[in-house]
């Protein structure tokens, strides 16, 4: 692999291991690299914080302020974890991922227990707020460090195998996290999984930092700066963003969808097909090689659609949606594997955990949108009316990764 080797995770071996028949034989090649079955506790630890953020902000800052206060605390969080990824990014390549994790862990720690400490006292919703921009300052790089690892064996084999287990694992986390969160909440204390999504980051970083992490090379040994991303990445990052406005509108409609049906205990139910289906679509899709059957294009076309169905099922009742959810989702974390597995390979050497930061800025910032948009236009026209949007971002993001396979040669094979 022409990537330097920047001292944080193991490199994966470039060679892919011998064919074998069947889906779980292709994710135990996976998992049989050095150290990946680590990096997938590592993943799922990581994951978990972030599926129950916002029904735990929502539970324990709501009573004593509004709902429109709880979402800000969310939104001030995911805000400045989108401008500052790039940096962190940025910065395992340069200081070494392990003590790059262990700083940021110690914000996002500060900042957590600021959200807990200022909302248990009620004080000003200002401070909430600030210790909510402290925490998303400080978010541990893992997704992003696991990204260009996973990706980096993705390269090696030929396929988005190993990001389709990642994409896997965020949705195993959106089931079971927020189930967790709100009983946690409700049963117990309304800080407590507060308390829990730290002591979860925290083992996250303690098995990433537990890895070999060799001393990355000096700035000037390379005597390089770094590489201008180019057009085809500009343009996959573009097209990033618009699937996840994409995938956001579609979870908001579902949720006004159930209160408006007076079903608000459909929404989980809802959410949850899209995630089965979801799971189910990357790990089958994710084990064949790089086909037009599974290319971005083809993907993002498919998920337009099943986001389509899911607007034309918004008239039937709440039972009949959740079934249709689940095929409707087959495509989702298939379109999340491949879009990583191609970003990856639009990379300029050197740059894996920088243009993973962007990525993760993109994802971010394109969920907000999408929440926010999808909201304002299920109020303003019906649910109905606002799935209209998710077709046609899909359909755009699809124009853009053609445009990308079309702008040049990929940086790596």
């Amino acid at each position: 692999m022409p990537v330097p080797d920047s001292g944080k995770l193991p490199a994966p071996a470039t060679a892919s291991p011998p064919p074998r028949a069947g889906l779980l034989a292709t994710y135990r090649d996976v998992l049989a690299a050095p150290g990946a079955t680590r990096l997938a506790a590592a993943s799922l630890l990581s994951k978990w914080p972030i599926s129950m953020f916002p029904v735990s902000v929502m539970l324990l800052v709501s009573p004593g302020y509004s709902y429109a206060g709880a979402g800000a605390v969310v939104a001030a969080m995911l805000v400045a974890n989108a401008a500052t990824s790039p940096l962190r990014g940025r910065q395992a390549a340069r200081r070494g991922a392990r003590a790059v994790l262990r700083t940021c862990l110690a914000g996002y720690a500060a900042g957590l227990a600021g959200i807990a400490v200022a909302a248990a006292r009620a004080a000003p919703l200002p401070l909430v707020l600030a210790a909510a921009v402290l925490m998303g300052a400080f978010f541990p790089p893992a997704s992003i460090l696991l990204r260009s690892h996973w990706t980096a064996v993705d390269r090696g084999g030929g396929r988005s195998s190993a990001n389709a287990l990642e994409s896997a694992l965020m949705d195993l986390s959106l089931i079971t996290g927020p189930i967790l969160a709100s009983w946690l909440s409700t049963s117990l204390s309304p800080v407590l999984p507060l308390a829990l999504i730290g002591a979860l980051m925290a083992l996250a970083v303690l098995l990433l930092s537990a890895l070999p992490d060799h001393r990355p090379a000096p700035p000037g040994a390379t005597g390089r700066a770094r590489p201008a991303p180019g057009a085809p990445l500009v343009l996959l990052l573009c097209a990033q963003f618009l699937f996840c406005a994409a995938l956001a509108a579609t979870e908001v409609s579902l949720t006004v969808y159930a209160q408006q049906r007076h079903a608000a205990a459909y929404s989980g139910w809802l959410l949850a097909g899209l995630s089965v289906g979801s799971i189910v679509g990357a790990l089958v899709l994710g084990r064949l090689p790089g086909t037009g059957a599974t290319a971005l294009p083809v993907l993002l076309v498919l998920l337009a659609a099943g986001t389509g169905g899911i607007g034309a099922a918004l008239y039937l009742p709440p039972a009949a949606v959740a079934v249709v959810c689940v095929p409707a989702g087959l495509a989702i974390g298939s379109v999340f594997a491949r879009f990583f597995t191609v970003l990856g390979a639009a990379t300029p050497p050197g740059a894996d955990h920088e243009v993973q930061g962007w990525a993760n800025s993109m994802t971010t910032v394109g969920f907000a949108a999408g929440s926010f948009g999808g909201a304002a236009l299920g109020g303003a026209l019906g649910t109905p009316a606002l799935l209209l949007a998710a077709p046609t971002a899909a359909l755009l993001a699809a124009c853009l990764t053609t445009r990308s396979a079309a702008a040049g040669p990929r940086t790596r094979p």
